[in-house]
């Protein structure tokens, strides 16, 4: 079953998607975890590179985006072909990730392509909120 809150970091009762889900309608209030998409057209999304100092936190999302890929198939994988950097975020790739933010919440990352955005990692409360690859591309900066 869904969770319905959360406690954040600073200790307040956070309604989920899935609560907001269950009432049946907006309420218009920009819910931080709002799944008509209210908050997202009202706020937008904010972008902050990664920088050096900012790689644990980075792949501490990854990890919760991606959960426990620890299967002994994914380790067979890695045996016979090598392990993946793909998903992580090293000192020679983390100028190619960048947070995003919801008004003021990191919601999740993603990775920077030379043309497009190439992958999307949401914190585990921001999954059921239609934050896809092309709805994110559309907020971020060109240029």
């Amino acid at each position: 079953m869904a969770e319905l809150f959360y406690i954040n970091e600073e200790g307040n009762n956070v309604h989920t998607a899935q609560f907001l889900k269950n009432r049946g309608s907006c309420c218009k209030t920009n819910c931080l975890h709002c799944p008509y998409g209210t908050t997202l057209k009202s706020f937008g999304l904010e972008f902050k590179r990664v920088g050096q100092n900012d790689i644990s936190r980075a792949n501490e999302i990854i990890t919760e985006s991606l959960g426990d890929q620890s299967s002994i198939g994914q380790s067979l994988l890695n045996e016979a072909f090598g392990n993946n950097n793909k998903n992580k975020v090293t000192k020679f790739n983390f100028k190619d990730f960048y947070f995003f933010s919801l008004k003021g919440t990191v919601a999740g990352l993603v990775k920077n392509g030379r043309l497009q955005l190439k992958d999307l990692f949401l914190r585990k409360n921001f999954n059921e909120q239609e934050l896809d690859l092309p709805t994110v591309e559309m907020y971020f900066p060109k240029g």
